[in-house]
């Protein structure tokens, strides 16, 4: 080998040896092959831009790729939210929306369903930014819409569209809108499930009964419960009346239920209560009624009184049953007036004119310590002219009337006590106005037992 070739093979060697010694440092310096950095900026931006520019335009079918490009590699871009979610929920809705059949049709709303089954938990595992308030409505909305096309579908995630709308108003009960809560409220009423909406009931009184919209759906609701169920009604407004003892509304709403469900002992213990409340004149009548029917003739007319006291204007029956506790107190004379109050206000007032009579006829029985006299059997006659003159008035009060007029005519002064009175002459005129009937004042005329 001569000098050169030598040379040359050494210069080989040597060269070799410090490739050898650089390769692992030049190895560590480059990328493994195969390991994948991610996807660019640029590239995101390019994808996001292309699907963005067809959707806008509800071009779906054209942005379909670039977005499930997005969606695999880069969901949060560009700001790290939901929108890229949302429109691919969205993308298939309107998908759907454009389909040429219904099984194709379906399949799009399925893929639809999927996504916002399963989008939710993909954002947490992702750190993307969401409102899960808002995916809450979405899902309701979705399901009610399309609910006809995906009669089948069922998962942990979706269920049906009000549980999604009560989840919504547990998550942000100040926030929604008042359909959704109409929308759950009356999905338990459809369900006859009174007392779930009654329990929703008390938390959106609580949140939002200050909003007039909202009021009115609570409103209705009740009514269509309390309507089909009055006992309910009184079990709710006794649970408020627990929670809130000096509440005016409802001891007003709880003593308007118990009269209508007719327990009149129940509304009138609650009545004295309620009086302090300065209730409105309607509900101080029907204390005063109750009142009265109790035997609590004085207490009764305090209730009228304070009646007028608000500004209320009595009617007839009013003055009626006025005159009625003025009786219950021997007070006839007073009574009397009420009744003659009564017949002013509606001069066919019939029973008015039967209170008058039984007055004269009660007179009789309290003046004559049981020893009727002549005198006091006249005084009869008064009794059965009112009668007849309600009799004229009002035909249906028959049966009761003729009752009384026979009862009373067995007991008119007789043909020997006629006889035997010098100012009495059969069909003649007679005044009522001496001894203890002279607060009576009534011309009648002379007539003898049958």
């Amino acid at each position: 080998m001569s000098p050169a070739d030598r040379f040359s093979s050494l210069l080989t060697l040597v060269l070799g040896l410090a490739l050898a010694l650089l390769m692992p440092f030049s190895l560590a310096a480059q990328p493994a092959q195969g390991q994948d950095s991610g996807p660019s900026k640029q590239l995101k931006a390019q994808h996001y831009s292309l699907y963005y520019e067809s959707f806008k335009n509800d071009e779906f079918q054209s942005a379909k790729n670039d977005l499930e490009w997005i969606i695999e590699n880069a969901p949060g871009f560009p700001k790290g939210d939901d929108r890229n979610y949302r429109r691919y929920y969205e993308m298939y809705v309107g998908l759907a929306g454009k389909a040429d059949g219904e099984d194709q049709r379906r399949a799009y709303l399925d893929s639809a369903a999927t996504v916002l089954a399963t989008a939710p938990q993909k954002m947490d595992e992702q750190s993307v930014n969401y409102d899960k308030y808002a995916w809450e409505i979405r899902k309701g909305r979705f399901l009610q819409e399309h609910q006809d096309a995906l009669p089948d579908l069922s998962t942990d995630a979706l269920k049906n569209y009000r549980t999604h709308y009560r989840n919504a108003f547990e998550m942000a009960p100040k926030e929604i809108d008042p359909y959704y809560i109409q929308q759950v409220l009356r999905g338990y009423l459809e369900n006859n499930d009174q007392q779930k909406a009654l329990s929703l009931l008390e938390k959106v009184q609580a949140e939002r009964g200050d909003d007039e919209e909202v009021q009115k759906i609570i409103s209705s609701v009740r009514n269509d419960i309390f309507g089909k169920n009055p006992r309910a009604k009184v079990n709710y407004l006794e649970k408020q009346m627990e929670a809130h003892p000096d509440s005016a509304e409802v001891m007003l709403s709880l003593f308007d239920a118990y009269v209508q469900q007719g327990n009149i002992e129940a509304a009138s213990k609650l009545a004295p209560k309620l009086m302090k409340t300065n209730p409105p004149a309607e509900t101080v009548r029907q204390v005063a009624e109750m009142r009265l029917e109790d035997g609590r003739p004085k207490e009764a007319l305090q209730a009228y009184d304070q009646a007028v006291e608000q500004g209320a204007e009595l009617e007839a029956e009013d003055h009626f049953k006025r005159g009625q506790a003025y009786q219950q107190m021997s007070s006839f004379s007073k009574a009397r007036q009420e009744y003659r109050k009564a017949l002013d206000k509606d001069s066919e007032f019939a029973r008015a004119l039967v209170g008058i009579g039984d007055l004269y006829a009660r007179a009789v029985n309290e003046c004559s310590g049981g020893e009727l006299g002549r005198k006091d059997k006249a005084v009869y006659w008064t009794a059965v002219d009112k009668y007849q003159q309600a009799l004229e008035m009002d035909s249906s009060l028959e049966s009761t009337l003729n009752n009384k007029i026979q009862s009373y005519r067995k007991v008119f002064p007789t043909q020997e006590d006629i006889f035997y009175r010098e100012d009495w002459e059969e069909g003649g005129s007679f005044t009522i106005d001496y001894g203890c009937y002279s607060w009576i004042g009534e011309t009648t005329t002379v007539r003898r037992a049958p």
